[in-house]
């Protein structure tokens, strides 16, 4: 199911695909409330966790890549753009994605 409430916050980004998996990362992460985590945390690779929580990351990549668009690195680089989203917060995020440094 489409979520137009997603849809409305990533709105500025012209490129379907890079939106979808933007979108289906966010959901996931408000699905299994890991907001927090990922903010408190530090990852060396999404694509190839092997910490402590493996079936935390795998459930997060299956319902991250819902819409099955995703290689490894896709996916790595979408999770790190949510990453800066928990810990820096969506606007800033925004903005710099935006207006690139």
């Amino acid at each position: 199911m489409y979520n137009m409430e997603l849809s409305k916050r990533f709105s500025f980004i012209t490129d379907v695909r890079e939106k979808i998996v933007l979108e289906d990362a966010y959901e996931a992460v408000n699905d299994m409330n890991l907001w927090n985590y990922l903010k408190e945390n530090t990852f060396e690779s999404f694509t190839y966790y092997n910490g402590p929580y493996v079936q935390l990351h795998q459930t997060l990549l299956e319902k991250a890549d819902k819409s099955n668009l995703h290689s490894g690195a896709s996916y790595g680089i979408t999770m790190r753009n949510i990453e800066v989203i928990a810990k820096d917060g969506f606007e800033v995020w925004k903005t710099n994605y935006i207006t690139p440094r």
